[in-house]
Parts: structure tokens; sequence; C-alpha cells
């Protein structure tokens, strides 16, 4: 039964990828120098002895990512991108079918081939990268959940974890594929998101039943996806600070929500459903900075679970991850409060409640964030906050750093009131800036 899904899969795929056949479409040249760098890998892979020596299974995962990657990508350029990313999902399919062994090694070379034939027809088109770059994060993330369906504790590996994120999205894209066969404009939006979750409420649990065992997990996640994925539509309709920064806020929660799920089975089914939504909806381009920051994340929890030495980074650590993205964040947050009060008060009280929940080494990465944010988009005021927060920090980070060591209910009422005071103080900013305008 679990091949037998697998070839549905498959075949589903070939079928979402068929449909970019089919006129009307726009006539392009098909890429085929996006094939090179996957025909130097598997020729590189050719001294290892074995068809599926590791070596070797690398280089023809590649060369076959490359193949499919072309086609993506050609796909891609005649204006069809739920073709392509039908069409790109084939070999991951194709691989799990042939392998009576989780073919590690072939699945993560046909991501690799697929992300190297894609990255060349976007450098030689360059309006296409975000379509592209949608149909890559996708793919990886239906590679990595397989991948990351390996590292469970011991005896509790089920080939359904193996089996659930190809056939998954692959049924995500046929919903797609329907609702580009309707003539929609502005309804789309509603179209793709009440397909989503028909599939979740229909599909999805029946389907974890019978392979995985645990559906609560994987419709949470999907939820999640959903969730964010209508909330950024609606934020991405205005061009605003404010919007931006509640957007990037959204992902953040949505990232730690997902990261406690499966040990980061969780992400990857983030970056499964967040994928599919962007096509059903079409809506790329405002969810693509949220798909591809969930993506590297999933990709960060891979390497995590798979190599020993760089286990032992924790939930603590994991936690300090926030700190780096909240120190980017920062200024950008304190220009869209509306106020300067209330610019004030969320440059205090962010860094504030992050070192009484997480310690010293929490203002210690947000520090590292303002840097980073400066290098890559200084924007005036945003400088002089950085500056601001970062000597704050230099005098108070002490006195902070004590009450993180109080218990985590005695953490939480003190953010909670710092939270309160915040709230009370932004208010008052942006009344006072409302009625003097």
């Amino acid at each position: 039964m679990d091949r037998g899904l697998l070839v549905i899969a498959l075949v589903l795929s070939f079928i979402v990828g068929g449909v970019g056949l089919l006129p009307p479409r726009r006539r392009a040249v098909f890429p085929w120098q996006s094939i090179l760098p996957a025909l130097l890998a598997f020729l590189c892979s050719l001294p290892s002895s074995g068809a599926f020596a590791p070596g070797q299974a690398l280089g023809l995962g590649v060369l076959l990512g490359g193949v499919f990657g072309a086609l993506a990508g050609w796909l891609v350029l005649s204006q069809k991108p739920v073709a392509a990313a039908g069409i790109s999902l084939a070999p991951i399919c194709l691989l799990l079918i042939a392998h009576t062994s989780f073919p590690l090694e072939n699945l993560l070379g046909t991501t690799l081939g697929l992300l190297a034939a894609l990255s060349v027809v976007a450098w030689k088109t360059p309006e296409e990268l975000p379509t592209l770059s949608g149909i890559g994060a996708l793919a990886v993330g239906v590679a990595a959940a397989c991948c990351l369906g390996t590292f469970r504790p011991a005896g509790t590996l089920k080939t359904g974890w193996l089996i659930f994120p190809p056939v998954l999205a692959v049924g995500l894209l046929l919903i797609a594929t329907v609702l580009g066969a309707i003539k929609t404009s502005g309804s789309r939006l509603l179209l793709g998101a009440v397909g989503y979750g028909l599939l979740l409420a229909l599909a999805v649990r029946p389907l974890a039943l019978t392979t995985v065992g645990t559906p609560g997990v994987l419709i949470s996640c999907l939820g999640i996806a959903l969730g964010l994925g209508l909330m950024l539509s609606w934020l991405g309709q205005e061009d605003t600070p404010t919007r931006r920064a509640l957007g990037v806020l959204l992902t953040l929660a949505a990232l730690m929500g997902a990261n406690h799920f499966g040990a980061g089975y969780g992400l990857a089914l983030l970056t499964i459903g967040l994928g599919a939504l962007a096509l059903l909806t079409e809506k790329l381009a405002v969810l693509l900075p949220a798909l591809v920051a969930v993506a590297l994340a999933t990709l960060w929890r891979l390497l995590a679970q798979r190599f020993d030495d760089a286990r032992g980074f924790g939930l603590h650590e994991q936690y300090l991850l926030l700190g780096l993205l909240l120190g980017g964040l920062l200024p950008t947050l304190a220009q869209a409060a509306g106020s300067l009060l209330g610019a004030g008060a969320t440059l205090l009280a962010l860094p504030a409640a992050l070192t009484v929940l997480y310690g010293p080494r929490a203002g210690l990465t947000l520090v590292l964030g303002l840097l980073a944010a400066q290098l890559w988009s200084p924007k005036s005021p945003q400088p002089l906050f950085a500056l601001g927060v970062a000597t704050a920090l230099a005098q108070l980070l002490g006195h902070l750093a004590v009450f993180s060591d109080k218990t985590r209910l005695e953490r939480l009422e003190l953010v909670g009131g710092i939270g309160l005071a915040w709230l009370i103080v932004a208010g008052i900013g942006y009344a006072w800036e409302k009625k003097h305008r």
C-alpha cells in the first residue's frame, strides 16, 4: 500500500506537469544549459563504485533533479508555475519508489540538482526569480520532510513519515491545477484557501491515520500554514512599515510554533503548506519571503538532526536564534509603532522581555542582530535606534539577567507586566500623535 500511494503521487505529479503542455501558453525555448551543472556533478561521482553507493547515489540524484529542474524551468518560462511545481516533485517520488531502503543521498542530490537548474534559469531570466524560488522552496520542503522522517527516536520510524509529504504536496498541486482551469479573479484567494481547508478536513486526517498515525501534529502544522498564509496575504495588500513588521513577526511566531513538532518535521510541513498556498491563491510574491525563511529553517533543522557534531544545539539555543532575528527587526518594529513615544517603549520593552525570558545571551544575540541589520539595510532613523538599544543593553543587561533565574511562571508574569506597560505607553503615544497631526 505504501508504494501504491507513492505511485499515485508520481502519476499525479506527471499529470499536473503535463497540464503545462496544453494550450494556451507562452512559447519559450527549452533551457538546456540548466542541465549542465547536474551533468558535471554526475560525471564527477562516477569514480564511486555501486549505483547506490553514497557518492554515486548523490550524483544520480543530482542528475535526475537537474533534468526535471530544467523541465520545471521551461514550464515557468511558459507561465505555468503550478505545472512546474508538479514536475519538480516527480524525481522525489521516483526515488522513494525505487528503493527498498530510504534513499537519503539520492533525495538530497535531487534537491541540489533541481535548485542548480532553477538557478541557471533564474540567471538567464531574473524576472522569473520569485516563481523559481517558490518552486525550489516547495521541493526543499518535500525532500527535507522525507529526510527528517528518518530521524525519529528509536523504534518510532514508520514509512508513513516518508510517504505523507509527497502525497500531500501533489494533492494540493492538483487542487491548484483544477482552480487554474476555473476563470477567477479576486476570488482566487478565497477559493484557494477553501480548497486547502477542504483537503485538510477531508483527506489529511484519514491519510495521516493510514500512514503516520499521528494526525494531530500534521494538521496543526498545516493549519499554522493556512493561518499564516491568509494573514500575510491580507497584510500584503498595503506596503507599510507596520504591515511589514507584523508580517515578519507572524512568520517568526509560525516558525517557533512549528519547530516544536516532530523534531523538524513540522517545519518541513509548514514549508509544504505555505508553498502550496502560494500557488493555490496566486500570492507567491506576497508569501515568498516567509516561504524561503521557513524552508531555510527546515534545512537548518535537518543539519542539526543529521550530523552528530552539530547536535547539542538545544531548545535554549534555538530561542537565542529568536534574539538574533528580533535584533534585526527591532528598529523596523519601533518605526512601525506610529509615534516617538511608542518607538521608545518598543526599543526598551522588547529587549527587556527577551532577556528576562532567556537570559543575558539573548541580549547578546539581539545586539548581533542589530549589527547585521545595519550591514544590509541602514535606513534613518534605524541606525540611531540600533545604537540606542545596544547602549541601553550595555548598561542594563546585568540588572535584567538576574530575572532569568526565576521560575518560568515568575518570568512570564514579568513579561506580561512589561507587555502591559508597553501597550499603555504606546497607546498614549499613538493618541497624542494622532491628535496633533
